[in-house]
């Protein structure tokens, strides 16, 4: 979590960067009222990355209803990241990395018991959806 905390996006690896604007659009749609999917599909399309949204937009809806507190994000274009969002960062940066043990110390932190093992598929796979 520390590699992220008190960083600006611009200091983070692209695919860091991707992530967390992925992360960020995909609240700012659902608080508007529209559907993160079509939000969020082209962007990763231009990316190469199009298999990557059911398993994101999975990850984000157990965060939004399953969390054991309120997560914070900052809008869409924040230079800054905010302190849940290095969190959820370093979450996948462990994920890529195969550390599941430590990726399983962070899940229970964030969501109650019954949305562990869901949130956990949904990280591995965009891990591999990303590449190690």
């Amino acid at each position: 979590m520390y590699q992220f905390l008190d960083r600006s996006v611009a200091e983070v690896v692209p695919i860091d960067q991707l992530l967390l604007s992925s992360m960020r659009q995909w609240v700012a749609s659902v608080r508007a009222g529209r559907c993160p999917c079509s939000t969020l599909g082209p962007a990763l399309q231009r990316q190469g990355l199009a298999n990557l949204l059911p398993d994101l937009n999975m990850a984000m809806l157990l965060l939004e209803r399953e969390s054991l507190s309120q997560l914070r994000f900052k809008p869409p274009f924040a230079a800054e990241i905010g302190d849940d969002e290095a969190l959820l960062l370093s979450l996948h940066a462990l994920a890529r990395a195969g550390a599941q043990p430590r990726v399983d110390a962070i899940i229970e932190q964030i969501v109650k018991p019954e949305a562990r093992l869901p949130l956990s598929v949904a990280v591995a796979r965009i891990a591999a959806a990303i590449g190690r």
